[in-house]
């Protein structure tokens, strides 16, 4: 009887530690091959030395089909793609996508786009910002029915990536066959719903480590930027960044955030810069959308965010992310710092949020709070 009472107990307990185990398992992944010289621009995979090759899916209607082969040489990603098409036109693009599905849902990948002429816009709604669409360089070939494309991605166009754990990513290649002018193209590629299908691929470390960043241990994914380098939690600000050039708060704040705010702009009281007893400077930072933009409304779907970055040279850690305003709390009317390192913030309805200094970041009292 108590054999079964403690298989039935064991039951009940490991089933849902064995699935829990199960359900994070590792994807499998490929590692992406170390090359021993970089490919050739011209001549299409002939020059590829890299063992690591991709297919397109069969698919319906598709009268084109590819080969690509992937590969690494010192701080650049390799993508080579022969693409045969029984009828090569102007319309017919290549497409490369990049994504880390492990550095969480709310990211994106990157894409960029190749035709007859070279390297194309990806447009606004690829995400993919100017400046990593520069750094990638490409080489498109025509030969017969076969359109080529080697393209070199550097790391420092890469989306998104983990700063710790192994780099698995999709890379997805699309060719959008277009067999006669004013006929809806049929994209042809080797993943579905943006994954690929079978294994994913994973960088090797060593081009991470090269990078010699060094962001605090809660630091689970880096990004390049134009100007530097993010580091990311769990916040919607940065935990962590590091500039090309030592950073001004003006430079930071273009860091940090895509369009940054001025706080008379969206009428709250935030000074530009605080200063810790010991003299090192705080840094605000405003985004976000105003909740209060229709005079006399409120829209309860937006906010204004503020975070609060002590600045060393290069770098610049977040101490603080904290709402600026929403409808709950109002606009933040003032923002003091005193001289024993307790942070207020007062709003327009009333509210006051007290923070005090523990040592590399500021942490919420209740003291005073409404």
């Amino acid at each position: 009887m108590r054999a079964a009472a403690a298989l039935s107990l064991c039951w009940m307990l490991c089933v849902p530690a064995i699935a829990s185990a199960q359900e994070e398992a590792p994807r499998p992944s490929r590692p992406v091959p170390n090359m021993t010289k970089p490919p050739r621009f011209q001549g299409g995979l002939k020059g590829f030395t890299s063992p690591l090759a991709l297919k397109s899916l069969d698919t319906e209607g598709a009268s084109a089909s590819f080969t690509a082969k992937v590969g690494f040489r010192k701080d650049t990603l390799y993508v080579g793609v022969d693409a045969k098409d029984d009828q090569l036109l102007a319309g017919d693009v290549l497409t490369l996508s990049i994504y880390f599905p492990d550095t969480g849902p709310l990211t994106t990948g990157y894409t960029w786009r190749f035709g007859f002429d070279g390297k194309r816009a990806s447009g606004a709604d690829s995400g993919t910002p100017e400046f990593a669409q520069q750094k990638v360089n490409g080489a498109v070939e025509r030969r017969g029915n076969t359109l080529s494309l080697v393209a070199a991605v550097p790391m420092r166009a890469l989306p998104r990536f983990s700063a710790r754990d192994p780099m698995v990513m999709d890379l997805c290649i699309t060719y959008e066959d277009q067999d006669g002018a004013g006929t809806k193209a049929v994209p042809v590629s080797n993943c579905q719903s943006g994954t690929m299908v079978g294994d994913a691929l994973r960088l090797p470390d060593e081009p991470r480590k090269a990078l010699k960043l060094k962001p605090p241990e809660h630091v689970t994914a880096l990004e390049p930027a134009a100007t530097g380098w993010l580091g990311w939690d769990l916040l919607s600000y940065p935990a962590w960044a590091q500039g090309d050039e030592e950073l001004t708060p003006e430079t930071l704040r273009e860091l940090v955030v895509t369009d940054p705010l001025k706080a008379a702009s969206v009428n709250v009281n935030v000074p530009d810069t605080l200063s810790l007893p010991d003299g090192r400077p705080v840094v605000t930072v405003l985004s976000g959308k105003n909740p209060y933009a229709v005079a006399g409304q409120c829209d309860a779907e937006k906010e204004l965010r503020l975070g609060f970055y002590i600045v060393t040279g290069k770098t610049a850690a977040r101490v603080l992310e904290w709402p600026a305003a929403t409808c709950a709390l109002g606009r933040a009317s003032s923002v003091e710092l005193d001289e024993e390192d307790g942070l207020t913030i007062r709003y327009s309805n009333g509210a006051t949020m007290n923070f005090a200094w523990s040592g590399d970041h500021f942490t919420r009292t209740e003291l005073g709070n409404r």
